[in-house]
């Protein structure tokens, strides 16, 4: 399992991605939405990245993640049961997974890799990510962004 369907979005959902208070800063992809259309709030984009509402390249990547999602939804061999909310704490390499929403209202969440040569964080949530102002991941001991997976119920 991987993040390669990703392509170049940094956010994606199947019907609406929501900007709510505060200024989101997205860094490195795009923000699309399929078959949907409605993105809300005026995120920051940062390397060239914008909005893609329900473009050809994001109806591709919609039909892509259908597959990816049921995959990673499956994978429960390493399934580690998680709180719902995530500010404060440290995860190492695994699969982690809350029956309802994952929410990250404030602090640092760390992804300490534990020097593993590919390291995989797999979060799986049967409803949404939320997350607020002044919050933030820290990556460390090998830990990389391109290996953190997230699989969302809505």
């Amino acid at each position: 399992l991987t993040n390669k369907v990703c392509g170049a979005f940094a956010v994606h959902a199947r019907t609406a991605v929501t900007f709510a208070g505060v200024q989101s800063t997205i860094n490195g992809g795009d923000v699309g939405v399929s078959p949907g259309t409605a993105i809300t709030g005026a995120p920051a984009f940062e390397g060239g990245a914008g909005v893609e509402k329900d473009a050809s390249v994001s109806s591709t990547f919609a039909a892509s993640v259908l597959t990816s999602y049921a995959a990673a939804m499956a994978v429960r061999s390493d399934t580690h049961a998680m709180a719902i909310e995530i500010g404060g704490l440290t995860f190492t390499p695994g699969t982690y997974r809350s029956g309802s929403a994952i929410n990250f209202a404030a602090g640092t969440v760390t992804l300490d890799g534990l020097n593993e040569p590919n390291p995989v964080f797999l979060f799986q949530a049967l409803s949404t990510l939320v997350t607020a102002a002044s919050t933030s991941f820290v990556l460390k001991n090998g830990a990389r962004a391109d290996n953190v997976l997230w699989a969302l119920g809505t």
